[in-house]
């Protein structure tokens, strides 16, 4: 992908209300632009660094890829996940926005932090209720979705009688299934939230680490720390409704063909690149949720 499309690609991502809405500051200064929009949905309490081992390619077994993951949580139960990068990122810009509007050189600072992400996922627990998640996503050039629903249920058997210590706290053990897959969690009572990386909860516990039996998915706790800030949810304003299915069919057709948005705008008009979009081969994907 050429430079100065993959430039284009990421301010999109980073700041997609403020795509293609600069405002020059008088005199020749650092432009300015509309910031993204952040609703705040409660205090934080507590910051969980997972790191995420997951197999992309089914076919291709010893292969996996790595990703660093955060969970920010408080004592009530809200919490909010996302990748780790896309924190730093978002800490950033909300950090440096004044009035509503963000220098560009500011955001091009938010972008650095941003890594190449599995998933450009956020995902808030106990919110907009106790007894519900909400599931936001940025999927390629289509925009940004999201749904609401019911917890998932992962009927967990627990087994207090095998432990485990991770990230120096004493764990216990449960196996719990969801979406096509099964798997064994750990998870500690002396952190007594139920909560846990990705969709998991439903545990008396922090789960701290958390795998699939078919070894293709491995969550494991890399740190804890206190954590004083707001958990936010940005652009939700914008972001368009749907259905848990519809999201899902959404993100596999992007995954199997990232190109197929950029294609769309070239076509439209609205995107110049030399790069050939056509006829690519498909993405292997292995989502985590089967159906």
């Amino acid at each position: 992908m050429n430079r100065i499309l993959f430039l284009i690609i990421m301010l999109y991502l980073v700041f997609p209300s403020a795509f293609g809405q600069y405002m020059v500051a008088v005199g020749g200064g650092d432009p300015v632009m509309n910031a993204s929009t952040r609703d705040t949905i409660a205090q934080c309490d507590i910051r969980v660094k997972y790191e995420l081992k997951f197999m992309p390619d089914t076919l291709k077994r010893d292969q996996y890829k790595t990703q660093a993951m955060v969970l920010r949580m408080n004592t009530k139960g809200v919490s909010q996940y996302q990748e780790y990068g896309n924190f730093r990122s978002d800490s950033v810009s909300a950090a440096r926005t004044r009035n509503g509007k963000i220098k560009l050189s500011d955001t091009n600072e938010a972008i650095k932090y941003r890594t190449k992400a599995r998933d450009n996922i956020t995902i808030a627990k106990s919110w907009p209720e106790k007894s519900k998640i909400l599931v936001k996503e940025i999927i390629g050039f289509d925009g940004t979705f999201y749904y609401t629903e019911n917890k998932p249920e992962f009927n967990w058997e627990i087994d207090f009688s095998q432990t485990k210590e991770v990230a120096g706290y004493v764990c216990h053990a449960a196996k719990g299934t969801y979406a096509g897959r099964d798997y064994q969690a750990w998870f500690t009572t002396d952190i007594p939230i139920s909560d846990g990386p990705w969709l998991f909860c439903g545990l008396p516990g922090l789960i701290l680490e958390v795998s699939s039996l078919d070894e293709e998915f491995l969550y494991t706790c890399m740190s804890i720390q206190e954590d004083t800030g707001l958990i936010m949810l940005r652009e939700l304003d914008t972001a368009f409704k749907t259905t848990r299915e519809r999201f899902l069919k959404a993100k596999e057709r992007y995954k199997v063909n990232p190109a197929a948005g950029v294609a769309a705008m070239v076509e439209a008009g609205k995107l110049q690149t030399t790069m050939n979009l056509k006829n690519r081969k498909p993405r292997a994907y292995n989502p985590q949720e089967k159906y």
